[in-house]
C-alpha cells in the first residue's frame, strides 16, 4: 500500500480496494510508520460495518429524497445509485468519516457518514456540500 501526501487535504492517501471497489483512504495520523496498519484497520471496519452503513445511509435519506411524488425509489434503487469514494480515518480523534458520491440524487452533494469506531455503532448521516 502506498501513500502520498496531499497538501491541500493534509492527508496522507492510498487507493486500496474496499467492500470489492477501487477508494481512497485518507489517514491523518501521526506516524507515517502506522499507515499500512491503520489503513488496514479502516478497510477492515467498514466491511465489518458495510450492512449497517446502508441501513443508516439509506434510512437517513430515503426519505427525504421520496419526498417528491416524481423521485420514488425504492431502498434498493436508492443504495445502487450511491458511489462509494473515501475513508478518512483520523487516528488522532479516532473517527472514521465516508464520503458516497450521489449520483445526482441530491444534485451532486456528496453524502457523508461519520461514526467513532470505538463505540457502538452510530453513524451521522448528512448531505455535504
Amino acid at each position: 500500500m502506498e501513500f502520498t501526501y496531499d497538501e491541500v487535504l493534509d492527508l496522507q492517501v492510498a487507493n486500496v480496494k474496499c467492500v470489492g471497489r477501487d477508494i481512497e483512504v485518507r489517514l491523518y495520523c501521526g506516524d507515517a510508520a502506522d499507515m499500512p496498519a491503520l489503513a488496514t484497520r479502516a478497510i477492515r471496519d467498514v466491511e465489518n460495518q458495510w450492512d449497517a452503513l446502508q441501513e443508516a445511509i439509506v434510512g437517513e435519506l430515503l426519505s427525504s429524497y421520496n419526498a417528491e411524488p416524481a423521485t420514488q425509489l425504492s431502498a434498493q434503487e436508492f443504495w445502487s445509485r450511491l458511489v462509494f469514494e473515501t475513508i478518512d480515518y483520523d487516528a488522532i480523534d479516532v473517527m472514521y468519516t465516508l464520503f458516497f458520491g450521489d449520483d445526482g440524487l441530491f444534485g451532486g452533494h456528496a453524502i457523508q457518514v461519520s461514526w467513532d469506531p470505538e463505540e457502538p455503532f452510530h453513524a451521522t448521516v448528512t448531505v455535504a456540500g
